[in-house]
């Protein structure tokens, strides 16, 4: 099999270990066998993209988080860089970097407003 698929399979190798789940319990979940599974993590199938969802659904991640060590893909800009930071992430660290955002979010706004009024009073009374 190629260097694409082993690496796949690598990622789900990890991802199913990350969160302590056996080889037997994400083939239950994916209604395939456990040596299916093994065949897969080796590099040594090449699973149906009904199966990668499956596998995603199953581990609790995005297909995208299975494949993009894969793929040869660099982020344009930042934006991309962060969507990439996060794509591995559970709820839970979903929602705690959604606040940080948040607050940070709200700090620059309000920081950008009182830049601006400070201007302002630059402009009419200096």
């Amino acid at each position: 099999m190629s260097l694409l698929y082993r690496k796949f399979g690598n990622r789900v190798r990890e991802k199913r270990v990350m969160v302590d789940m056996s080889q037997e319990t994400l083939a239950e979940k994916c209604d395939v066998s456990t040596s299916y599974i093994g065949l897969v993590e080796r590099g040594e199938r090449k699973p149906s993209l009904e199966i990668v969802l499956k596998i995603a659904n199953a581990l609790n991640v995005t297909p995208n988080s299975l494949t993009l060590d894969s793929i040869k893909h660099k982020p344009s800009n930042n934006k991309d860089k962060l969507v990439l930071m996060i794509n591995d992430f559970d709820d839970t660290q979903i929602n705690t970097t959604f606040e940080i955002v948040n607050q940070i979010h709200s700090y620059i706004k309000k920081d950008t407003k009182k830049a601006a009024c400070d201007d302002i009073d630059k402009l009419l009374f200096d």
